[in-house]
């Protein structure tokens, strides 16, 4: 009698593409990590070509150019971030640093001394700011609006407080400092340095950063979690304009003035800088080095263009194109973690 024959068994291929799909998710995964080291990338090749193109581009003076010009808006940057990583918008930050500087330049020209002409605009940018956070969080209205409007009653203010006039007075070692050098290097771009890193060690190496990131994933559920979410918002908000005043500061050291228009768009320069150095405008992600080269990328554009001799405003386009495409590339990762 025949043995019966086994069934045969059927040999199931496996699904194709699934290397490429674990290299998808590896890299969605990652995306903080390849962010930074794409936005490297293309700032080592946007060095390169303006080096080749103009040798003007690694000589001391422009480098030293490039420092100071980082440095005011990479502190709004700086500030900016903290907004962003709690899924809120801070667009006040530009007439933050007009209202202070002009403040700061108002006092040195009635001769007040120069702590107190320091001291100022630093109390104001925070009260500002923190008053930002207090109608966003207590009366539960959108930081865009809350924002938007304070850029507009600030802009206002400032304009008559200098009666659309620069507000000059006399030189002195104030000034000296927004122009001088340390070792070689700008003392507006150790300023800078300092913010970062303080910004830094608060944001990824205490409890309030941890409870800024809760914050932004989940508003509701850090609530839950016993998170202040009350007082993280209102130090967040602070911080934003805290920044902001030391930049005004900052910029009327540079101009040995106050300049009514002054910080006019640089909230837009701000954001751009936190989102191309991995900022989500949803919250919950970003970081300090991001921001920074994110900021240092839009400067060594805008100065490479202008070395160039192409239009100014051709730099624009650029920081915009770039923005786009950061922001479709986040969206995709998203997606594709979500399958």
């Amino acid at each position: 009698m025949a043995e019966p024959q086994p069934a045969p068994t059927a040999v199931v291929a496996p699904p194709p593409g699934t290397a490429a799909q674990k290299a998808v998710a590896l890299v969605a995964g990652r995306w903080d990590l390849v962010l930074r080291l794409g936005l490297l990338g293309i700032i080592l090749v946007l060095g390169a070509y303006f080096a080749i193109r103009s040798p003007v581009f690694l000589s001391v003076d422009n480098l030293q150019n490039i420092g100071r010009q980082m440095a005011v808006f990479g502190i709004i940057a700086v500030g900016e971030t903290f907004v962003i990583i709690t899924a809120g918008i801070d667009l006040s930050v530009g007439s933050v640093l007009g209202i202070t500087a002009i403040v700061c330049a108002l006092e040195l020209a009635h001769g007040w001394p120069l702590l107190l002409a320091l001291a100022t605009p630093l109390l104001l940018g925070a009260g500002i700011g923190m008053f930002n956070g207090i109608l966003i969080d207590t009366q539960k209205l959108p930081p865009f609006i809350v924002t938007l409007g304070m850029l507009s009653i600030l802009r206002g203010i400032t304009e008559m407080m200098g009666g659309g006039l620069d507000i000059t007075f006399n030189p002195s070692g104030f000034t000296d400092f927004g122009i001088n050098l340390t070792f070689g290097i700008p003392n507006l771009f150790l300023v800078l340095a300092g913010v970062c890193i303080v910004a830094g060690v608060l944001l990824h190496f205490t409890r309030l950063g941890r409870h800024i990131y809760a914050l932004g994933s989940n508003y509701e559920g850090s609530r839950l979690a016993g998170i202040k979410v009350r007082s993280t918002t209102l130090i967040v908000y602070t911080i934003s304009g805290l920044c902001a005043a030391i930049a005004g500061i900052l910029l009327t050291s540079r101009l040995s003035l106050g300049d009514p228009n002054a910080g006019t768009g640089y909230e837009l320069d701000a954001i751009s800088a936190a989102v191309l150095g991995g900022a989500s405008l949803f919250g919950a992600r970003g970081t300090i080095l991001g921001t920074f080269m994110g900021v240092l990328l839009v400067n060594m554009i805008a100065n490479g263009i202008n070395l160039l001799n192409v239009d100014a405003f051709f730099s624009r386009v650029v920081e915009g194109v770039l923005l786009i495409a950061v922001v479709w590339v986040d969206q995709w990762r998203k997606r594709r973690l979500a399958q």
